[in-house]
């Protein structure tokens, strides 16, 4: 179960012109209003956020909260499959299941065309990622081109459609990134700065 900071975090980024109450954020985050209130407390107190109205707090600048949650984020363990599929016929089965959304290296090609990446990842809900594997070729113990993340909802929160394909929001892209490593974080960066997540 992702914990309740990540959610927190995750709707700060995914809607980064709100202007939350605690209680809104406590209700779509899935956690009490006290916890929320310590989580913006640290938050205002780290100048990540701000409170310019009564009851109400805004984020100031995102690279700070991206930041953040990177450091903490650990991607779900994954299912990799093996696969005679090119990632294009991958890319379509995943589109015939609901319940996916690309994510990591493929959704940032498919944003901003920067390095190029035949391989394929994606969340898959929870429930669904047996027959989503299964759909897609065999389950493999050792990396393959094809990774699927169970996931058990929050990281669809701000999904878009790009050329029809679901990815996941550009925070959760950003953030998932990072917390890759590898290539991941220069990749993260050019992603960052071309939906201005981040100060120049």
């Amino acid at each position: 179960m992702e914990a309740a900071l990540d959610r927190v975090y995750r709707l700060l980024l995914t809607y980064p012109k709100e202007a939350w109450t605690q209680k809104d954020l406590a209700a779509r985050a899935g956690c009490s209003r006290g916890y929320v209130s310590r989580v913006v407390d640290d938050l205002v107190t780290s100048g990540v956020l701000t409170r310019p109205y009564k009851n109400r707090t805004v984020l100031l600048g995102p690279a700070k909260l991206l930041t953040l949650w990177a450091s903490r984020r650990t991607l779900p363990a994954p299912v990799h499959v093996a696969t005679d599929l090119g990632a294009a016929d991958v890319e379509a089965r995943l589109l015939e299941n609901p319940g996916t959304a690309l994510t990591l290296f493929r959704a940032a090609w498919h944003r901003t065309k920067f390095m190029a990446t035949s391989g394929v990842e994606a969340y898959v809900r929870q429930e669904d990622l047996e027959r989503v594997a299964d759909c897609l070729g065999e389950r493999s113990a050792e990396p393959t081109s094809v990774v699927l993340y169970p996931s058990q909802g929050p990281e669809f929160e701000g999904v878009e459609r790009i050329d029809g394909r679901p990815l996941v929001s550009v925070p959760q892209n950003v953030v998932d990134l990072m917390a890759v490593g590898g290539q991941g974080p220069r990749v993260a960066l050019h992603l960052a700065h071309a939906y201005d997540l981040w100060e120049a």
